[in-house]
């Protein structure tokens, strides 16, 4: 029934965030060891007294844009992996790179673990501070531009996502899902995994789905990978899919203004979060390309409150 109703609004993967604590152990990694640029510098949504890290390439690309949410204080369980849990996020890099990235984590104290190849491409592993479980992939067809930034060239830099693992309670609904419902299409099968590509496919435009049947249902905690965030265009688009997913009978939040985008979530039928959002107006809009990341940068409803939010902030060295 929805088959082609949305074929081609979905680009590619927007975002991913993770559940973490320890602000400054994250900032840390991800800037200094990974290279990434802080692009955002801003609190939860909900929460205003909490920190909430963008980061990504250096002009901010969707499809490059890593968040963490720092829970410091709540009470939350340890994730446990399971079905209907995101297994991992996967960055693109270059081909012959791994030996670099697999020294550099290492140095830092970081473990890396060779997995099998995966779909003819190599794999490595590794758990950021927070316990994501990540994985850097080489790929001989990632065409983004990338610029190079924090000492890297273009031989080893990170391109941005590669795609994103899921653990589906009912494979068969997810993938009905990505593919009826989103615009996805198979691009091939491995095993227990399910390789869907969105707009041709390709690095940042690809989603696998694990079929596990005998893995317990996952828990949601510390660690564990929150939501895969999905990219359209315009609001025009952002509205068609809304339109046409919630008329399939599927619950979606509201559209929610995020200040540098726009955001609509849901749980999918295999019980994974998913937030479809727009690139505009942007992460500039606040600031210049320049200054991405120097200041703390208010959502709306928390601007006249900034004074109480600084002060209940947990410290940080930039």
């Amino acid at each position: 029934m929805l088959k082609g109703l949305t074929k081609g609004l979905i680009k590619g993967i927007h975002h991913i965030t993770g559940a973490v604590i320890d602000g400054q152990r994250d900032y840390d990694f991800y800037t200094q060891v990974m290279a990434l640029r802080m692009v955002k510098r801003t609190v939860n949504h909900e929460v205003g007294n909490l920190w909430h890290f963008f980061y990504g390439d250096y002009e901010a690309h969707a499809g490059t844009i890593m968040t963490n949410m720092l829970f410091d204080g709540v009470p939350l369980p340890k994730y446990q992996r399971g079905r209907g849990s995101i297994d991992a996020l996967s960055y693109s890099i270059p081909i012959g790179s791994t030996p670099y990235w697999i020294e550099r984590l290492n140095k830092h104290g970081y473990a890396t673990t060779e997995r099998p190849e995966r779909f003819g491409e190599k794999v490595t592993h590794f758990q950021d501070p927070g316990g994501l479980d990540s994985e850097l992939i080489e790929s001989d067809n990632d065409s983004r531009d990338t610029t190079p930034y924090g000492g890297l060239d273009a031989s080893n830099i990170i391109r941005g996502f590669h795609s994103a693992t899921l653990i589906s309670r009912i494979p068969e609904l997810t993938i009905e899902f990505f593919t009826s419902g989103l615009g996805f299409e198979v691009v091939s099968e491995e095993g227990n995994r399910t390789r869907l590509g969105a707009n041709g496919g390709g690095p940042g435009r690809t989603i696998d789905i694990l079929d596990e049947p005998d893995l317990p249902w996952g828990v949601f905690g510390l660690g564990a990978i929150h939501h895969v965030a999905l990219t359209v265009d315009s609001m025009d688009a952002i509205k068609r899919v809304w339109g046409v997913l919630g008329g399939s009978g599927m619950i979606l939040t509201d559209l929610r203004d995020r200040k540098w985008f726009h955001s609509a979530y849901l749980t999918e039928p295999g019980g994974i979060n998913i937030e479809i959002s727009n690139v505009d107006p942007g992460f500039t809009v606040d600031e210049s390309l320049e200054e991405l990341g120097n200041t703390l940068q208010l959502p709306k409803q928390w601007a006249d409150q900034r004074e109480r939010i600084e002060s209940e902030l947990p410290a940080m060295k930039w």
